[in-house]
C-alpha cells in the first residue's frame, strides 16, 4: 500500500540535487510530482465534501474538468518530449517544477 508513497518520495527527492542527471530528466521528475500533487488535493477536497449532498449537476462537471485538464496535461508533456522540447507551458506547474530544478 505504501509502494506509491515511497515512488513519489523518490521521484521527488531523488531528484532534487542529483547533479548526475540531466536538467531534462530532473525537470520532468519534478513536473510529475508536481502534477501527482496536483491530482491529489482536489481528491482530498471532494472527500471532505462527501458527507454533504453535492447535486449531480454540479459534481459531474467538476470531476470532466478535472479529468480532462490533467489529459490535457500528460498529452501535451507527452507531445513535446517526443518533439524534442522540454514541456514547460503548463501554468503553475511547470514554474513551481523549474524553481525545485534550479539553475543548473
Amino acid at each position: 500500500p505504501f509502494l506509491s508513497f515511497i515512488f513519489f518520495v523518490a521521484l521527488t527527492l531523488g531528484t532534487r540535487g542529483n547533479m548526475d542527471m540531466s536538467r531534462g530528466v530532473r525537470f520532468s521528475a519534478q513536473q510529475a510530482a508536481a502534477l501527482d500533487i496536483a491530482l491529489l488535493l482536489p481528491a482530498i477536497f471532494g472527500e471532505g465534501f462527501q458527507a454533504s449532498d453535492i447535486p449531480r449537476y454540479l459534481a459531474e462537471p467538476c470531476s470532466n474538468f478535472m479529468w480532462y485538464t490533467y489529459m490535457a496535461a500528460i498529452v501535451y508533456c507527452v507531445y513535446s518530449n517526443l518533439q524534442g522540447k522540454k514541456p514547460n507551458q503548463i501554468p503553475f506547474i511547470s514554474n513551481y517544477a523549474e524553481n525545485l530544478v534550479g539553475p543548473m
